[in-house]
C-alpha cells in the first residue's frame, strides 16, 4: 500500500501508523513526474488525498477529479473513487472515462447500481437507507468519524456558513440556530480512532451548545465500499483477460 504524501494526506498516515498499517510514501512531486517507481508485481494499492473542502464545491471537485483522472491515466490497471455523487459533480463519472481516459474508473456504489450521495450514505449501505435515516431522524447534523475530525478544515467550504467567517463562533452558532440544528448525531462506522471521533465530537457540541446522540449500529455498513472494491478488482481481470 503505498500513500501519495500531500498537504491532504497527513491525518490518514498518521491514523494508519497508529493501526499499525505499513504504508510507503510517495511525494506528490515525484508521482506526478513520473519519478516513483511502482510495484508492477502482485496487488497493490496507490492512495492519492484530495482535499476534503471540495466536498463544499460541486464543480471544484469535478475539475479536479477529471484533471487527476488524466494525469494518471495509463499509469494504473484501475482507479476507484472514494467519493459519492457530491452534489451531482461525479453523476456521470464512468461514462466520462469511458470515452476520454484508458483506465477504467469505479466509484462508489451500492449493491443496487446507485453511485452514493455522499460519506453519509457510504456510512450506511446506500440512498435508500439513507432515505431513511433523514426521514427518522430529520433536523440532525451527521458526523462520521471524518468529518468529526476534520471539523475544522470542512466548515469554512460548507454551504451553510458561505460569505461569512466560519472562525466567528457566535455567527457559526446563530446560523445553527436559525437552521434549527441542535443536535450531532454519531455515526458509527467502525473506522479511525473511536476515542479521537469522541473527543471530536464533544469539542464541537460544548462549542456549539449541541446535544449528542449516536446512530445505532444496525444501521451502519460497509456494504457500499465492499461492493465497489469489488468492482474495481473486477476491472483488474477483465484487463488481464
Amino acid at each position: 500500500m503505498l500513500l501519495v504524501r500531500n498537504e491532504h494526506s497527513f491525518s490518514l498516515e498518521r491514523k494508519m501508523g497508529d493501526n499499525g498499517e505499513g504504508l510507503e510514501l510517495i511525494e506528490e512531486e515525484d508521482f506526478l513526474r513520473g519519478g516513483t517507481e511502482l510495484p508492477r508485481e502482485g496487488f497493490n494499492w496507490v492512495i492519492w488525498m484530495k482535499d476534503l473542502g471540495l466536498h463544499e464545491e460541486p464543480n471544484d471537485l469535478r475539475e479536479e477529479i477529471l484533471r487527476s483522472l488524466e494525469e494518471i491515466d495509463g499509469v494504473f490497471d484501475a482507479t476507484i473513487l472514494f467519493y459519492g455523487l457530491c452534489g451531482n459533480a461525479l453523476k456521470d463519472i464512468r461514462e466520462w472515462a469511458a470515452e476520454r481516459v484508458r483506465t477504467p474508473v469505479e466509484i462508489l456504489r451500492s449493491p443496487d447500481g446507485k453511485i452514493v450521495d455522499d460519506c453519509i450514505a457510504v456510512a450506511i449501505g446506500g440512498q435508500d437507507n439513507y432515505l431513511r435515516l433523514l426521514k427518522k431522524y430529520p433536523g440532525i447534523l451527521y458526523f462520521t468519524p471524518g468529518y468529526a475530525t476534520n471539523w475544522e478544515q470542512l466548515k469554512s467550504r460548507m454551504e451553510l456558513f458561505k460569505g461569512m467567517d466560519a472562525d466567528d463562533d457566535e455567527m457559526v452558532r446563530m446560523i445553527f440556530e436559525m437552521a434549527e440544528y441542535d443536535t450531532v448525531m454519531k455515526i458509527p462506522t467502525g473506522l479511525g480512532d473511536d476515542e479521537e471521533f469522541d473527543r471530536c465530537t464533544r469539542r464541537f457540541a460544548e462549542r456549539y451548545d449541541f446535544n449528542i446522540t449516536t446512530l445505532g449500529r444496525e444501521w451502519c455498513t460497509l456494504e457500499a465500499v465492499d461492493h465497489s472494491y469489488e468492482r474495481a478488482k473486477g476491472l483488474l481481470r477483465r484487463r488481464d483477460s
